[in-house]
Order: structure tokens, then sequence, then C-alpha cells
């Protein structure tokens, strides 16, 4: 019997995050959410709502100018958002009268890297108390430190940019983001820790925190990675910044401030979208790590976005190892399989076939405009499609029909990078006869 495909997953899962960025749009379009000059447009609500649901970041108006209520919906639509994909779908899966398949009970086992004991239930409960835990934790650190440091508004500055930066949205209620604390070292790194949380994944955590608590629960093999792989290109992109800028954006700064800022430049890189530094005066080579980076992302089953650091490797893997007989590899002493791969691979090659068109998109509708850059163009592009949010001062100069491409380009990165690799509604049929084999020279 053919599947309805009006209520499959994939349709519950783009109504979610339509629903909220159209609510979250005629919200902030209210005269009530705004307090700068005449009203904000309707293209501008519509690109905030976006870039707040998806965590991603990019603003063609400044969050200041929106009131205290529209910054409350911000927040909000972060909120929603940053929750994530898999929180929506087991909510909606325990709802009461839901029946939960064994394909979607399969679904969340593997985005969770679980196993068969942990319930929807149970995992919609350890993501609410985690996420709300470490939001209330960090807002009550910032909130300390901004007062300590001056600043006017540190209660509600301290927990806007906790959910913020713990949701990896990076939108800031200061005009230039986290440049005025560049310097001080108690802002820098709770922000640094609350990226991190949010990056690395709900079950990642759960995991490790059940491993410490009792040695004997063995880490799964998904936590391993992650746990190897996330200081791996911390450490990396650290160095890598703090080297290739010291004749260039750190030149003038002490050794302490360029050690904070290129720590907090490659935390921020995957998907954080803050910044202490210009992002449009970096060198060639940090650009290259930055765009690297931005594809990259975080974690799975997190709230960061990018093509995720388990599939980036799995792509590292198909390049420097030699697959088997099988098309199997080897990793940790773990066997992953072919369709492992192979999935890791067609996201990789669906997400690089988006860029492509997102930049030719681009550059067809602001190349025309002498003040942007192919550079900007190509570090815009990856950045909304990682729902990274930097940006290297493009996002304010886009015309309408850019300000479009760039709204399905967040959504897209948000939504359907995930949806692509979600697992089909596959019919068993018997074959008695079948199309002939296709013989392909490669290389």
């Amino acid at each position: 019997m053919k599947d309805n495909y009006f209520s499959s997953e994939k349709l519950l899962l783009f109504s979610y995050f339509i629903f909220n960025i159209l609510l979250g749009t005629l919200l902030l379009k209210l005269p009530i959410s705004w307090r700068g000059q005449g009203s904000v447009g309707i293209i501008d609500a519509l690109f905030t709502a976006v870039s707040a649901v998806c965590v991603t970041g990019l603003a063609t108006v400044d969050t200041t100018t929106f009131s205290s209520f529209g910054q409350g919906v911000i927040l909000f639509l972060i909120q929603a958002g940053g929750l994530g994909i898999i929180s929506f779908s087991t909510l909606y899966l325990i709802l009461p009268g839901s029946r939960i398949s064994l394909k979607s009970r399969k679904i969340i086992r593997d985005y969770y890297a679980s196993d068969s004991g942990v319930t929807p239930k149970k995992i919609l409960k350890s993501i609410f108390l985690f996420t709300l835990s470490i939001e209330l934790l960090g807002g009550l650190l910032l909130s300390f430190f901004l007062f300590r440091a001056g600043d006017s508004e540190p209660l509600f500055n301290g927990f806007f940019h906790a959910v913020s930066a713990f949701c990896n949205a990076g939108f800031s209620r200061y005009s230039d983001s986290f440049t005025s604390y560049a310097n001080n070292i108690a802002i820098n790194l709770t922000l640094m820790m609350l990226i991190i949380l949010g990056g690395m994944g709900f079950m990642v955590i759960w995991d490790s925190l059940r491993n410490i608590s009792d040695w004997r629960n063995r880490l799964h093999f998904h936590s391993k990675i992650m746990l190897v792989m996330t200081p791996l290109l911390i450490v990396l992109g650290w160095v890598s910044y703090f080297l290739l800028e010291q004749h260039h954006l750190l030149a003038d700064l002490p050794l302490g401030q360029k050690v904070l800022s290129s720590l907090f430049q490659s935390v921020t890189t995957r998907t954080a979208g803050f910044n202490t530094i210009d992002q449009a005066g970096l060198s060639k080579g940090s650009f290259i790590v930055t765009l690297l980076l931005m594809i990259i992302g975080g974690g799975s089953g997190s709230t960061a976005g990018g093509l995720k650091v388990s599939t980036a490797l799995l792509l590292f893997m198909v390049i420097i190892q030699r697959m088997n007989s099988k098309g199997e590899s080897k990793l940790f002493n773990r066997r992953i399989t072919k369709d492992s791969l192979s999935r890791a691979s067609m996201l990789f090659l669906k997400a690089l076939a988006m860029i492509f068109t997102v930049i030719f998109l681009l550059v067809l509708s602001e190349g025309k405009n002498s003040g942007v850059s192919l550079t900007m163009i190509v570090f815009e592009a990856i950045s909304a499609l990682g729902t990274v949010g930097l940006s290297q001062g493009l996002t304010g100069l886009l015309s309408p029909v850019g300000k479009g491409i760039i709204i399905l380009t967040m959504f897209a990165g948000r939504v359907g990078l995930f949806a692509l690799i979600m697992p089909q509604r596959d019919r068993i049929t018997e074959r008695h006869v079948d199309y002939p084999k296709g013989e392909v020279l490669i290389g």
C-alpha cells in the first residue's frame, strides 16, 4: 500500500518550522515590536523570523532596533528552533492517541545514538531539563559577569545571550556582537562553554554524564566520535587563527587577547555566529579555515547546523582510507557500513550543489552592487546554509531578491539538510526481472 506523503514525518517537520516562522513574522511586524524609525518591512520581519527559528543569526536590521517585546519574540523563536528537529518529532510521537511506529523509533534512536531502552518520552524530558538547566546556569553566570563589566541591563542581556549561545543562534543585543567584550575572559569563556555544550548534542552530554557516574556504562560510538573530534577541531581552528592572524587582525593586541580572540573565533565559527573580531578583515588563510569550519558545523542531535562533525569524519575516511570489497571501512575498531558512508557522501554532494546554486543566484542578484565582492557572497552563502550567522557585511546590503535567497538558504540549512537524510518509506517488492547492470568507467 502506498504511503501518504502528507502524513509523513517530513511534512510535520516542515510544518513546525513554517508555523513558527509565520507566527514570528506576524509578531515582529506589530508596532509594539519595533522602536526604530518608521516600521519594519515585511521582508525584514520574515528574514529575522527565519534566522531566529533556524538559529542562524544573520540579520538585515539591527536587533537593537526591535523593542523589548520584539527581542522577546526573537528569543522565543530561537528557543523554539534550538530545541531541535528531533525534539519536535518526539513531542509529536508521544501526543495522546499517537502510535509510535518501528520506523519512527529507529529514526529517534539513530539520531540520538542511543539504544532500544531509551523511550521518546525520556529523550524529550532529558532535552528540556538539560536545555533549561544549562541556559539557567549560563544566564546567571553571564548576568553576573556583565554586571561586573558595567552593563546597563545585565539580567536581560545575560539570559538573552545565554539562550542565543546555547542554541548556537548568534543573535546579540549589542550592535557589535561581543567585540566590546573581546578582552573579558569570564564572558568569553562562559559563551564558549554554552556554545560547545549546545553544539555537542544532548545525548552525547547525557551519555558522558552517565559514563562519569558509573564507569561500567560504556560510551556509545557516536559519543566517542564527538568527544574526540570536537576538541580536536577547536584546537586546530585555534592554532590556525592564532598563527594566520599574527600580522593581521591580531597584530596590535597583547598576547593574552590574541590567545582568547583566536580561541573564541574557532569555537564560534562552527555555527554559533557571535564574533569578537571583524570577519571582513580575516586574512585569506583564515577565510579558508572559516569556510571549512562553517561547513563542518556541530554535532548530530544538537542545536548546531552544518554537515555535522560525524558526517565530516566519514567523508574524510572516504578520502584517505581504502574501502574493503563490501564498500565498508573501519574506525575506532568499529565497522562503518557502506550505507553510512553512502549517506554521508550523498549529504555532502547535495549540500555542495546547494552552495554553488546559492552562490550563483547571489552573484546574479547582488553582483551589480560595487560594494559586494565574490568573497563576501561565498562567505554569506556558506554561513546561511550552515546556519552560522557570521557575515562579512553583505547581509545589510542585500537586495529584496538577495534577502529571499538567503531566507530559503537558511531554511534549507536548518530543515532541508536533515530532511534529506531522513529514511524513506521504502516498499519492499520482489522483482523477478530487473534492468541489466550498467558498467560505467570511473576516473
